[in-house]
């Protein structure tokens, strides 16, 4: 994030600088001279923190190449840009690449530089956040609540990456028994509202990212309103909805179709009998109070997702965030390909639980891979794109369907949840009846 303009920094002689170059390329030299220091400053240092667009690209690369294994010194990496056709970004090429190596006093020295870049950023970030709080503090229109809950979210925002994350285990006697008391009177995390998978999951858990996969069409929208609809609507815990492939008013639609019962397709066409318009109605009241928020942009990607879930975290507080669904969220930085983009934002959304402290529950679609065996039965390997959904996940669960590949299945109506990889909890298979028909799944004990 950049200040206005150079020339405004550079009006006032006496004011302290917001950006530095040549430390910028001090730490890029750094890193191409001493790769052992490449895992050290990424904990701390991030692209956005640099203010030079073209030092910013080169540290995203540096990184990549170095979680790809490849060697980072500047002849490697000339290779390695050479060979993408992303040389000539960088004015200079090669020589650009060694001109960073010789600004370098002394690699051991790369801390000190780091922490002169966070100092830096994080002046701009003020800076920037200072005019968008004036600006809100005097646009017609904008309460005073309103301003405070954006100066709230803008500040938390420029927290610094480093702060106290390092914690001795004897501090933590207190809240680690106060937690396991907690839970022994409430042994559940928040309920998803399917009372075996509850048993089975311990429920959602903050921090945590749980994956749901299925086939398209095969459910996965549905299970995420399910537990939408049972937090919100039910408990009365607030919950953030991204839904990218549906609309608010399809959304709203097939919410009331599961609240009410009613067939999705009579409340599409507007074709309620009196009945129908009974059971509607006799729902109109819980969900007028139901915190649930829901954004339906179509292009969003994960810090804009945690932006706004900052903002309702301050403003009304926060208790589990959907999204709907992983693939179609737009990564942070620029990706080569689909597998590096799938990573960036399934890392992103885990880090983002811990961060907001909340279950992050996301949809993920399925390759082919369950065409092509007997059973159907989905495995690890056939997410879609990446195998890192289901490394930085802390649970997968898959949706089958048999009907889905037999629709003369005498399974038909059933649905099995099946839990692929769950860390706190065994793997198993929760069967539940799928009313699609009417936007919903249910506990087979209920019917």
């Amino acid at each position: 994030m950049h200040p206005p303009t150079r020339s405004d920094a550079a009006a006032d002689p006496a004011a302290a600088p917001t950006f530095d170059v040549d430390a910028e390329r001090v730490v890029l030299g750094s890193l191409m001279t001493n790769a052992n220091l490449i895992d050290v400053v990424s904990a701390r240092l991030g692209a956005e923190d640099f203010y030079n667009p073209r030092n910013a690209d080169l540290y995203d690369i540096i990184i990549n190449a170095h979680e790809s294994g490849v060697p980072t010194e500047p002849f490697a990496l000339a290779g390695y840009l050479a060979d993408r056709g992303t040389l000539n970004r960088f004015e200079g090429g090669a020589l650009f690449l060694n001109a960073c190596v010789a600004a370098v006093p002394l690699a051991a020295q790369a801390p000190y530089y780091v922490d002169r870049l966070l100092e830096l950023a994080t002046r701009r970030r003020l800076q920037v956040a200072g005019v968008r709080i004036s600006q809100a503090a005097t646009k017609p229109g904008v309460t005073a609540d309103d301003a405070t809950a954006l100066a709230t979210e803008l500040i938390q925002q420029i927290s610094p990456r480093d702060d106290d994350d390092m914690v001795q285990l004897a501090d933590l006697l207190d809240s680690g028994l106060d937690a396991i008391e907690h839970r022994a009177a409430d042994p559940a995390g928040l309920p998803t509202g399917f009372t075996d998978l509850d048993r089975l999951l311990g429920g959602l858990r903050r921090k945590q990212l749980i994956t749901i996969a299925a086939p398209t069409g095969c459910g996965k929208s549905v299970f995420l309103v399910d537990v939408a609809r049972h937090l919100s609507i039910k408990r009365k815990h607030t919950v953030a909805l991204f839904s990218l492939e549906m609309a608010r008013d399809e959304l709203f639609e097939r919410i009331i179709s599961a609240q009410a019962g009613v067939p999705y397709h009579l409340i599409r066409d507007g074709n309620l009998s009196d009945s129908d318009w009974q059971r509607v109605s006799t729902q109109l009241g819980p969900m007028s109070t139901a915190p649930m928020f829901i954004c339906d942009r179509s292009e969003i990607n994960v810090r804009q997702i945690q932006n706004k879930c900052r903002w309702l975290q301050a403003k009304h507080g926060l208790d589990a965030v959907i999204v709907d669904y992983t693939q179609l969220v737009e990564p942070s930085r620029r990706c080569k390909d689909e597998q590096e983009q799938i990573s960036d934002v399934s890392r992103g959304l885990k880090i983002m639980a811990g961060s907001l402290d909340v279950p992050v529950i996301a949809a993920a679609q399925m390759n082919r891979g369950p065409d092509m065996r007997a059973d159907k039965l989905p495995q690890l390997s056939d997410l879609r794109g990446s195998g890192s959904i289901a490394n930085n996940s802390n649970v997968v669960m898959f949706i089958h369907r048999p009907d889905y590949y037999d629709p003369e299945s005498p399974r038909r109506g059933e649905a099995d949840f099946v839990v692929r990889k769950a860390r706190s909890a065994p793997k198993d298979v929760v069967t539940v009846a799928a009313q699609l028909d009417k936007s919903r799944f249910v506990d087979m004990a209920t019917l």
